[in-house]
């Protein structure tokens, strides 16, 4: 088909596509479109259509996007002269098109980027442009068009270039072009004749190439682009001041002071900063004050003005601590920006004074003017903070008569607590007492005043009081004492109180060095659990109350669970309260002094446990009753995790029964419910409690438990069951009476979950069952990694091994995680032992005598050399491995890089990668070392298993050309035993396959 007829057949696809036919026939175009884009026919069409001034401006914007695309994807199609000569055509289309529109010129421009970022054999891209374009002003805007994007190019990640090759072209093009691209865009500020527009693409260019990080400060400190940056602030056009905005934060970052500026550097960016940045920063201060569309609560100008003065914030916190005079008005700004009501963008600046405290600290103390003047800011901005703590009006008004949405209330909330973490740094600046008066203050107004405030007035410095308590001292006696009298005097409202308890809860540390006030905080915290909606704060309050006060509330043990038991009665607290509730008592508990310790647990414990008794006796279990046993469950897994009991015999005898007939619960629970995915899960959590904090009661019967999961599973298949034995593994040295028993029982364990997981998986699809394939393997992995050589040299290994080679198919990320991983504790230490038993036998040889026939004296061994003689080929089944790896590593090979062209999960290609890399050194290296050959040259098994791999794919899909780049590359680094380039190579060329095929299938 000729150039012509093809040019005739996408202009009628583009037509269709355009004017609305049926929709048959637009999806008919698109695809044809698609796969002409594909076409080779599509270099010289595109071409041909953008030399074609008669035809319309979408079929030429359509040729340009065409071409654009070819030079990314298909760069390789074209020899050097093609591509030169495809240079010089598009720059005649450019310069052809210099009149507009603007998209059409961008597409050119960024192909023309795109040539000159890839296209080694254009020499001088800037150069070139400059001589084509700047002589006529007319085209002034092209020229700088093309110079904005050429830097943005260099990060486009879908061109992968060679590392060096990447790295020199940066060079050339911008590193060694930045100064003379900083006298040109001078040159073009000082031409009268130029568009009108051509200050503004000064602008972007200037702050594209600041972007890139290749102009300095020193480039642009004595030059009018500083002016222009700050000069178009002052646009009404949204895009201009963005510009601006951009261009001003990229010229505040280089005045950064680095580690390894010298002190020449050092100066010149504190001269510029004081003798043209601040004033600057002054008159954008003035600016933002007065700018109308700022008071209209225009979101994006707010935003801009945000921007610019927190960069200079951060920049120079360091220079604000050593001379806040000089700062002064840069300070009182960024205040005033914490007082704008845009609550989005003022979250910004909260690192700024995170940073700006931190630097306060590190460089002053208490007396110094300089702190003492930043304290002053800081007090001011906790009053700031306070006023945007406090809830609207509307809080309480549903969304359907115009309150908040829900979702404005989560954005809320979230705000709320994340500035309160500025509240610690106003505490660590301002000091704790003079910190604490401010919500101490805002409270006493609130209570004082008549008639009575909202109490949203109260509640926003009772959420501040709250926020600082990470930085108040235990020791702080005297505005604690005062804020705490005052909760009693608090209006009767349920969101005072629902703040007021979670301050208890936040200062329980506080309580314990101040024992007068438990007393009236376990009642205050006590009366909160009869109000539903502060129930929540009360249970999480007395949890830490509990914890930290527990030696003064143990005499009340027994009224405390009554109380517990009432409340847990009334239906008044959620599940989560419930548990943290046991929790508390837990804590309670732990501080009851014998004679009455044994009889608070088995008060607590009993009841729980008779309850679940009764409920496991019935034949079948409604809905309610089954989420009553998993929560009953839960309250006894809570209560025996968080109780500690230390040398108390009779209490240690009443554990042990109860964990006895606990067990007894949970083999009941398993063969009625096992199948029930959450009672499943449940009692897998509570035996998880009692296997990590009571083994020693635990190991008479541990035995039964493992039988129990082991029968468990194999009855349900349930992921949970493969969980709770990884939990176990954890554990299992506490669990045997020796290392060798501890060992036994893991491998037995491992064992018989394998056999009945890998007849699952012959019958079902591992897509089917991709929670049950991650917990299998990170079962394994962490099997392999507790004993290498039980499990390894387990009968059923080899087809564990299948398994996870056929399980690499599976769709799923966290599942395809866990097999990789399983694949790195497989092949990652087998490497390393590989290495060490090589480098072990060069440490080893014999020394030659000296000449006098006497042996040289010994020196002292290096720590590595120690490690290395440690090292004993029968430490690690590296020959089983091996052999392993030698039977299944081709289809593993296939496997791993079938995933990381097609279908693993961008976040897995990294470890796949590392795997593959590993196998590459296992099979180069392994067979020879098991053979004690230990100077045998790497074996090229990887490369023949890549290289049929590879003839695999089609050659539309991977070029021959690239085929043997990769091939020679693999062959060079397996030779060098350079295993980590191989991981790189792999991972670049996946990436590379998978962005040219991306809509090959």
């Amino acid at each position: 088909m000729s150039n012509q007829e093809i040019v005739r057949q996408v202009v009628n696809a583009l037509n269709v596509l355009y004017q609305g036919a049926s929709l048959t026939e637009v999806a008919q175009a698109n695809s044809w479109l698609e796969l002409y884009q594909k076409s080779a026919e599509a270099w010289t069409a595109s071409d041909t259509i953008l030399g074609s001034a008669e035809l319309g401006i979408e079929v030429r914007q359509f040729a340009a996007q065409t071409l654009r695309n070819k030079i990314i994807n298909n760069f390789s199609d074209l020899d050097e002269p093609g591509a030169l000569q495809l240079r010089d055509s598009v720059v005649t289309h450019l310069r052809n098109a210099r009149s507009g529109p603007q998209p059409l010129i961008t597409h050119l421009c960024l192909s023309l980027a795109d040539l000159a970022v890839q296209l080694g054999a254009w020499k001088d891209p800037f150069g070139d442009m400059t001589g084509s374009f700047l002589s006529d002003p007319e085209s002034v805007s092209c020229l700088l068009e093309f110079l904005a994007v050429l830097p943005e190019e260099f990060e486009n990640d879908r061109i992968l270039l060679p590392t060096e090759f990447f790295r020199q072209r940066a060079a050339e093009l911008l590193t060694q072009r930045a100064g003379d691209l900083i006298r040109l865009l001078v040159q073009c500020l000082q031409q009268p004749d130029l568009k009108a527009d051509a200050h503004t693409k000064v602008l972007v260019c200037f702050k594209s190439w600041l972007r890139s990080g290749e102009i300095t400060l020193t480039m642009v400190q004595n030059t009018s682009l500083i002016e222009l940056a700050f000069a178009a602030l002052k646009a009404e056009d949204d895009s201009v001041f963005e510009t601006a905005v951009d261009a001003i934060c990229g010229i505040l970052g280089e005045t950064r002071i680095d580690r390894d500026d010298d002190p020449e550097d050092a100066r010149l960016k504190s001269a510029t900063v004081e003798q043209q940045l601040v004033p600057q920063l002054s008159a954008v201060a003035a600016q933002m004050r007065i700018d109308p569309l700022v008071a209209e609560g225009n979101e994006e100008r707010i935003r801009g003005y945000c921007r610019v003065l927190t960069e200079a914030g951060e920049a120079w916190a360091q220079r604000i601590v050593l001379n806040i005079a000089a700062f002064e008005t840069t300070v009182s700004a960024l205040v005033d920006c914490m007082r704008l009501d845009s609550l989005e963008v003022i979250g910004m600046m909260f690192e700024f004074w995170a940073v700006l405290a931190d630097n306060t600290m590190e460089s002053t103390v208490p007396c110094d003017p300089a702190r003492r003047a930043l304290a002053a800011v800081y007090e001011t901005l906790i009053d700031v903070i306070t006023r945007h703590l406090r809830y609207p009006d509307s809080f309480d008004t549903s969304d359907a008569q115009g309150g908040m949405t829900a979702k404005e209330r989560d954005d809320f909330r979230e705000f709320r607590h994340n500035i309160g973490d500025v509240l610690k740094d106003c505490v660590r600046v301002v000091g704790q007492t003079k910190a604490l008066a401010h919500p101490y203050n805002a409270m006493l107004a609130g209570i004082n005043s008549t008639p009575q405030l909202p109490w949203q007035e109260i509640e926003a410095p009772l959420f501040a009081l709250r926020a600082m308590g990470a930085e108040v001292s235990a020791q702080e006696n005297v505005m604690m004492p005062k804020i705490m009298d005052m909760f009693s005097q608090f209006p009767a409202h349920p969101r005072l109180r629902y703040a007021a308890t979670l301050v208890i809860g936040r200062y329980t540390e506080w309580t314990q060095e101040h024992p007068e006030y438990v007393q009236f905080q376990l009642n205050y915290i006590a009366e909160g659990f009869k109000v539903r909606d502060v129930a929540a704060a009360s249970a999480q309050s007395l949890k830490y109350l509990c914890q930290d006060c527990s030696k003064y509330l143990a005499t009340h043990w027994d009224s405390m669970l009554k109380f517990y038991n009432e409340v847990v009665a009334s239906g008044t607290l959620d599940d989560g309260d419930v548990i943290e509730f046991s929790q508390a008592l837990a804590h309670l508990v732990s501080a009851v002094p014998e004679p009455d310790t044994h009889l608070a647990i088995e008060a607590f414990c009993l009841p729980v446990g008779q309850e679940l008794g009764v409920l496991l006796q019935r034949s079948e279990l409604s809905s309610s009753e089954k989420q009553k046993t998993i929560l009953l469950f839960e309250r006894l897994g809570v209560f025996l995790r968080f109780l500690h009991i230390e040398d108390n015999e009779p209490a240690e005898i009443l554990l042990s029964r109860i964990i006895n007939e606990s067990w007894s619960l949970v083999s009941t629970a398993l063969q009625r419910y096992a199948a029930d995915p959450l009672i499943a899960e449940s009692v897998a959590k509570f035996v998880r409690v009692l296997v990590e904090y009571y083994p020693n009661i635990l190991r008479p019967i541990v035995v039964q438990v493992i039988e129990a999961v082991v029968s468990s599973f194999k009855r349900t298949g349930q992921g949970t069951y493969l969980w709770l034995a990884r939990r176990i593994i954890n554990v299992h040295q506490s669990l045997g009476v020796d290392e060798s028993a501890s060992l036994q029982l893991v491998t037995t364990m491992v064992e018989q979950l394998s056999e009945a997981a890998l007849a699952l998986f012959r019958a079902t699809p591992f897509s089917d069952i991709p929670e049950t394939t991650e917990d299998y393997f990170n079962l394994i992995e962490r099997a392999v990694e507790t004993a290498p050589s039980y499990i390894i040299g387990m009968p059923s290994f080899p087809y564990i091994v299948q398994a996870a080679v056929a399980a690499l198919e599976v769709n799923h990320y966290h599942a395809q995680m866990s097999v990789i991983y399983f694949w790195t504790q497989i092949l990652s230490p087998t490497k390393r032992h590989i290495r060490l038993m090589r480098e072990n036998r060069s440490a080893l040889q014999v020394t030659p005598a000296s000449p006098a026939g006497r042996a040289p004296p010994a020196s002292p061994a290096s720590p590595l050399r120690q490690r290395r003689r440690s090292v004993r080929p029968d430490t690690y089944p590296v020959e089983h491995v091996v052999e392993l790896c030698s039977k299944h590593g081709f289809d593993l090979t296939v496997k791993l890089m079938h995933g990381l062209m097609r279908n693993f999960d961008h976040e897995a290609v990294s470890a796949a990668a590392d795997t593959l890399a590993s196998l590459a050194a296992v099979i180069s290296d392994g067979p020879a070392v098991a053979k004690a050959q230990y100077d045998s040259p790497p074996l090229a098994t990887m490369c023949e298993w890549e290289q049929a791999m590879l003839s695999q794919i089609p050659e539309a899909n991977f070029p021959a050309a690239d085929k043997q780049a990769f091939m020679s590359e693999l062959a060079e680094y397996i030779q060098a035993r350079q295993w980590p380039k191989i991981k790189a190579l792999v991972s670049d060329t996946a990436a590379v396959f998978r962005r040219r095929n991306a809509t090959k299938n």
